[in-house]
């Protein structure tokens, strides 16, 4: 999400909140003066306890997206305990090495890795594009197994899962039949 796209978030939240709170007072009848007769049509019950409930509604969403960033931990690396203090690891070291090694794998033409954490260490998500004619239930496998072996011993991390995408074949490099010039 950009920075205008989150400035408009919080100004839309920030109105819904004040328009909640408005129909809030008026909902329970006690709005002073010029805005009596607005509220002379909507503090009679039933209308008034509507008013309230979908006042209440709408200031929960407002404050929802107010704090949506709160208590949210936005973390790029893995933090290793070392005999000296901390080791920061970041998702894209993770990625990089993943990519290269299902690079190597034969049957493998492209190759791109998503990082996130789970509960007990990373879950890498892999869109493989790959050569026909394989098994790709194999191929799968073995970038499974491989990549998980290597990222784990190279960088000390626990790999919880590889959900690995086959996204589509790739182009064999069939060449045309040549044109006869006379």
């Amino acid at each position: 999400m950009s920075i205008l796209d989150r400035v408009l978030l919080l100004i839309l939240a920030l109105g819904t909140l004040a328009v909640s709170i408005f129909g809030f007072i008026v909902g329970l009848g006690v709005a002073p003066g010029w805005i009596a007769t607005v509220a002379n049509e909507l503090s009679f019950y039933p209308v008034n306890v509507y008013v309230i409930v979908l006042t209440l509604i709408f200031a929960v969403i407002a404050l929802r997206f107010i704090f949506y960033r709160i208590g949210q931990v936005d973390s790029d690396y893995v933090t290793l305990s070392g005999e000296n203090g901390n080791i920061r690891i970041s998702y894209d070291t993770v990625r990089d090495l993943a990519n290269r090694t299902g690079k190597l794998i034969r049957g493998v033409q492209d190759f791109d890795t998503r990082v996130r954490s789970g509960q007990a260490g990373i879950l890498l998500a892999v869109r493989v594009r790959v050569l026909p004619d394989i098994d790709l239930a194999e191929l799968s496998g073995q970038i499974q197994q491989k990549v998980k072996s290597y990222v784990e011993k190279t960088c000390g991390i626990n790999v919880e899962r590889i959900t690995v995408n086959i996204t589509e074949l790739a182009q064999t490099g069939n060449k045309s039949a040549k044109t006869w010039v006379e």
